[in-house]
This record gives structure tokens, C-alpha cells and sequence, in this order.
């Protein structure tokens, strides 16, 4: 005994929809996971003078524009202008250099490859 003509359709948009919202969920569950990782390194890898700027990692959702869109920031609450400056190096005041501590660049590409992995295993 099979599907009849008429509920085929029926069947096919039913199965494609399971499949959208097991995929949604795999990939918002990735999400979560790659970017509370990614705020666990940032905490350790980040330099140490006193330790407010390494404390200050957080993640947040981002707003999205559709339903099937979701995304997080991984950002520094207090001290987002010492990103840049840590990352990079800069210039100091009487001249000379500040030395680059890159810190950031390494965390992110390991969070992009993961990322990539959880949502190619879980799909």
C-alpha cells in the first residue's frame, strides 16, 4: 500500500517541513555553543594587566531580519575600544610602538571552523 496522487504533496511538504525545523534548531544550537566557546577563549587567550578586560567577553544575540536567520556577537562590554588597539598595536604617545597582542583573530577562526563542523554533522 503507497501514498495516493493527491497526498503526495501533502506528504512531501510535511517531511520538508520536519526537516526545516530540525535544521533550524541543529544550527541555532550551534550557535550557542560555538559562540559561548568562543567567549571561554577569549576570557583566557585575552592579556592580562589587571584582568577587566579579559572578564568583560560576553555574547548576545544579534536581531535578525527573517525567521530563519540567527545570530550572535561576541563582543567586550566595557572595553571594546582596546580590540583594536590589543590586536593590532599602535602608537604611543611620545613615540614608538606598542606591540600587536593578537588575541582575537586566532579565537575567531577556530569558531568559524567549528561552527562549520557542528552544522555539517548535525544536518
Amino acid at each position: 500500500m503507497g501514498i495516493k496522487a493527491d497526498d503526495l504533496a501533502k506528504t512531501v511538504s510535511q517531511v520538508l517541513k520536519e526537516y526545516e525545523g530540525a535544521t533550524i534548531e541543529t544550527m541555532k544550537k550551534a550557535v550557542d555553543r560555538t559562540s559561548k566557546q568562543a567567549v571561554r577563549d577569549l576570557k583566557a587567550s585575552s592579556p592580562k594587566r589587571t584582568g577587566a578586560y579579559s572578564r568583560d567577553w560576553a555574547s548576545k544575540k544579534r536581531k535578525t531580519t527573517n525567521e530563519w536567520a540567527y545570530a550572535k556577537t561576541v563582543y567586550n562590554k566595557k572595553h571594546y575600544r582596546l580590540t583594536h588597539l590589543l590586536e593590532k598595536g599602535h602608537r604611543k604617545v611620545n613615540g614608538g610602538m606598542v606591540a600587536a597582542r593578537p588575541h582575537i583573530a586566532k579565537v575567531e577562526q577556530e569558531a568559524v571552523n567549528e561552527l562549520y563542523r557542528e552544522i555539517k554533522e548535525g544536518v
